[in-house]
């Protein structure tokens, strides 16, 4: 299918975007359904494998006794490995899968469909890891700074992966995100509140809403970088 050719919508809104992300959701039941679950089932279950190894405990804390001399339990230091590597790992496997719903997320809003396949094909890894650890970085400097820098820095290279995934290197994709918010900073804050707020409400059902939010919100920030610069979307 041919991307849309078509005029882009006459006016944003992000309530319009999340409409559109709910609408091509259920379109798209299928692959986003299935990714969202595979993230967040990997997440836990890598959790609870990696807790086990270092604590022997699923929940990363066992009985243990507590040592007279500095007041911790005495498998302090394996229950902090298995935070740290539980971390990095099904960080680096969230991220990863993230860039797939990305991918998914952009078809969607070019060609109106996408699939389990599509949604792994056509990812610059190389750019993507180098733009992520970019990102890390200079989020990890504003946060070190005093938290409200790294919170700035976010909110301005939000765009930053889907602008890899749509072709550009990743220093470029890192300026078309900044530029893109900075130039749209009034809808990209509103579409901030409405997600944050849609994240709230997913939580509230003890994490299970997110199975929805997280695809519907994926297609809806694809939606956004496409309407907001003038282009059609399907």
């Amino acid at each position: 299918m041919p991307p849309p050719s078509g005029p882009a919508p006459s006016q944003y809104s992000p309530i319009d975007a999340v409409k559109y992300g709910w609408t091509k959701f259920t379109q798209n039941l299928g692959p986003l359904l299935g990714l969202t679950a595979i993230i967040l089932v990997i997440g836990i279950c890598l959790n609870m494998v990696i807790n086990l190894a270092f604590t022997g405990s699923v929940l990363g804390s066992s009985a243990s006794t507590i040592d007279p001399e500095t007041g911790l339990p005495d498998n302090f230091l394996q229950a902090q490995l298995a935070s740290i590597t539980s971390s990095f790992v099904t960080g680096f496997i969230s991220w990863a899968l993230g860039l797939a719903l990305v991918r998914g997320a952009l078809d969607i809003v070019d060609r109106g469909r996408t699939s389990f396949g599509e949604m792994f094909s056509r990812i610059p890894w190389g750019q993507a890891i180098i733009a992520g650890l970019l990102l890390w970085l200079a989020t990890t400097v504003g946060i070190v700074l005093c938290v409200i820098p790294g919170i700035i820095v976010m909110f301005l290279l939000y765009y930053t992966n889907i602008a890899v995934v749509d072709g550009r290197s990743a220093t470029d994709a890192m300026g078309a995100s900044f530029t893109f918010v900075k130039d749209h900073l009034a809808e990209n804050l509103l579409f901030l509140l409405v997600a944050v707020g849609l994240i709230i409400l997913a939580i509230c059902t003890f994490g299970i809403g997110m199975l929805v939010v997280t695809p519907v919100l994926a297609v809806a920030q694809a939606y956004t970088w496409r309407v907001l610069q003038g282009r059609a979307v399907a």
